[in-house]
């Protein structure tokens, strides 16, 4: 089933959910959106392929390749919310960790429209926007 029917008829609550689906901006946030309801406070939303290297890497439709798709604003939107804390974490092509608990490092950004972000804001803004941590800093997260 798609993760649109999956989270309209799930009922249960989990601490690890893992996001790897349609690779478009669209459907991710909404996944997102849906995850934070059905993961326990404390709990962890993981989201893969949120860092594309080259511009065609992230072009949707997919042109060739790997395909990160425009996961990454996706991301950009979660990190301006305040019930949810979000990182990337460098590790395969990005992996987005969002943890359910209060956002104490939000990003401000004028530019609201998510879907239209262009690729070189995302170049030009790679830190503040996506918010990329190592492996031993996410454990160091995690913990606290």
């Amino acid at each position: 089933m798609t993760s649109d029917e999956f989270f309209k008829k799930n009922k249960n609550k989990f601490d690890i959910i893992f996001l790897d689906g349609l690779h478009t901006y669209e459907q991710t946030i909404k996944d997102i959106n849906n995850a934070a309801k059905c993961v326990q406070d404390d709990g962890v939303i993981l989201v893969h392929d949120c860092l594309p290297k080259k511009i065609w890497n992230q072009i949707v439709p997919r042109l060739y390749g790997h395909w990160n798709g425009d996961v990454w604003k996706a991301i950009v939107e979660a990190r301006t919310y305040n019930n949810i804390q979000t990182f990337t974490c460098i590790a395969d092509h990005g992996l987005g960790m969002i943890l359910k608990r209060k956002n104490n490092n939000i990003l401000n950004i004028k530019n609201k429209d998510f879907k239209n972000l262009k690729f070189s804001d995302y170049y030009k803004n790679h830190k503040d926007f996506m918010n990329p941590i190592t492996y031993e800093q996410l454990k160091t997260i995690i913990l606290n």
